[in-house]
């Protein structure tokens, strides 16, 4: 019986030692006054002490716990807790031998003789670090995520695009920290720098075509882009050679942030995710935005509508009247022809008042479509027997298709009916301008993203040129000065920009810039 004893004794001593080294566990052994009596090469590894210098030395002034008053004195309690005979267990730091603070999850366990008495302490401890790291950033991150919620409320009461992308740095800047960021948005054809954050550099940023750089292909995928080291990625072209790792994310329409950083690795998934909320947030603001410009354009145009019918056909429907009484009155039917002309003068108006109302809704989805074959199919719309169109280009745009070919079959009428007066006005004038010889060119820009229409008729005097697209506006009498605001309508509801010059040959040139190649 004796010899199984110590078999077994053996047995558990055998166990004692195996779980002593183990190289995941800082283990040591205490007297019940709390002195160090045994401790493993785990934990003198770590500590980069040897065993003479902590034993016998008690367990809260070792190397490990001396850097912290007020942990050494919580230890020396619980130790003597432990010594009453309590299992203890807490969490802790400890700096390493490399200076570096670990978190660890340690316990003591008294040991207890036949007696049941406490004769020594076991102190044993786990390094924790990494799941006290993990707790710390995801609680860090779910209070950076109720954080940017605040933001949307800010954003929200934000009223012009321009508030959108300060907040929108800024938050980026505050709440993400992201020191060098920055919003481009697309305009006349060049995404523009709108906003950078407080920590950036006048040069941090430049205007970037939409073919340029990370900035660019972000622009034309609508994708977000993570870029880890620069020097490893095919797409990125920084503004500066000592910009190293950064980040590119769409949002709205036509805008881009970026964040960039000196360094590799200074941004991972995690940063990419609060990013991308921000920018939805922002997102969403913008989108109202435009719904409430649109709403507003919507309600001036049917005021605008309504005043022009009140106003405008006043003159006609009296002279339709008066015609009328007088045929009654003294039988001239000759009378009617002028009533005719004012209810052709109607029609005409109300035309294009409809016209324009229906060009002020929000252009439909826009998709990739050939100019040349909008233009051909523009041209059938238009009765020109001897007037030429040549298409110079094989562009494709970004467009709503119905939307273009009304701007060309405006402008198309436009060249032709003004082609042999002295000042073109717009293409709905009732006024008999001949049927001379006209020809009409349709081709892209040479400087900058877009097409143009031009003519060899006789042009519109410079005085003129920033006047004619303006609703109203016609340099005849007859003209009703809708037919080409119709043209800028549909331009600025695509987000193009148009200007009006001189064609090569003296005639009319109309340019689209800011036009999208699809």
């Amino acid at each position: 019986m004796s010899e199984g004893t110590n078999g077994a004794g053996r047995t558990e001593a055998w166990q004692f030692e195996a779980m002593f080294d183990d190289p995941t566990s800082f283990i040591g052994v205490l007297t019940p006054d709390g002195r160090l009596r045994r401790v493993n090469e785990t934990a003198l590894s770590f500590g980069g002490v040897d065993t003479a210098a902590v034993t016998d030395v008690p367990f809260w002034e070792t190397p490990w716990w001396a850097h912290d008053e007020e942990q050494a004195s919580e230890l020396k309690t619980s130790v003597e807790r432990a010594a009453d005979g309590e299992f203890v267990r807490f969490e802790a730091t400890n700096v390493g031998d490399d200076g570096e603070r670990v978190h660890l999850d340690v316990s003591l366990q008294p040991v207890r003789d036949d007696a049941d008495e406490v004769v020594s302490v076991v102190v044993q401890g786990r390094d924790i670090t990494d799941r006290v790291h993990a707790q710390r950033a995801l609680e860090e991150r779910q209070a950076t995520i109720e954080t940017l919620h605040d933001v949307a409320s800010d954003l929200e009461a934000s009223d012009t695009q321009a508030a959108v992308y300060e907040r929108t740095v800024t938050a980026a800047e505050e709440v993400l920290e992201f020191e060098r960021c920055s919003v481009g948005v697309l305009e006349d054809g060049l995404i523009v720098p709108q906003v950078q954050s407080s920590e950036s550099m006048g040069d941090d940023t430049r205007p970037r075509r939409p073919g340029e750089g990370l900035v660019g292909k972000t622009l034309r995928t609508g994708e977000s882009y993570l870029v880890r080291d620069v020097a490893s990625h095919a797409d990125a072209d920084p503004t500066k050679e000592s910009f190293r790792s950064g980040m590119s994310i769409p949002f709205g329409d036509g805008a881009v942030f970026q964040a960039v950083a000196t360094e590799p690795d200074s941004f991972d998934e995690s940063d990419l995710e609060l990013a991308e909320l921000l920018l939805s947030h922002a997102s969403e603001a913008l989108a109202r935005i435009e719904t409430e410009a649109t709403l507003r354009r919507q309600n001036e145009r049917l005021d605008e509508f309504a005043s022009v019918v009140a106003h405008d056909l006043r003159n006609p429907l009296n002279v339709v009247a008066g015609n009328v009484e007088l045929v009654r009155k003294t039988g001239d039917v000759d009378r009617l022809d002028a009533a005719t002309r004012a209810i052709q003068r109607m029609e005409s108006l109300l035309s294009g008042l409809l016209e324009l109302a229906r060009a002020g809704k929000v252009v439909g989805e826009t998709r990739p479509v050939s100019l040349s074959e909008v233009a051909e199919a523009a041209w059938f719309g238009v009765d020109a027997p001897e007037t030429t169109l040549s298409i110079e280009t094989d562009l494709t745009v970004a467009a709503d298709e119905s939307r273009l070919r009304q701007v060309l079959e405006n402008l198309f009428r436009n060249a032709v009916e003004h082609g042999s007066t002295g000042s073109q006005a717009e293409p709905d004038d009732a006024v008999e301008h001949g049927n001379s010889a006209v020809t009409i060119t349709v081709g892209r820009l040479d400087d900058r993203p877009g097409f143009f229409v031009a003519d060899d008729g006789p042009g519109i005097p410079p005085e003129s040129r920033d006047s004619v697209l303006e609703r109203g506006f016609s340099t005849t009498d007859g003209g009703t000065g809708f037919g080409l605001s119709i043209v800028s309508t549909i331009a600025e509801a695509h987000g193009w920009t148009v200007t009006v010059t001189e064609s090569e040959t003296g005639g009319a040139r109309f340019e689209f810039s800011g036009v999208l190649a699809a």
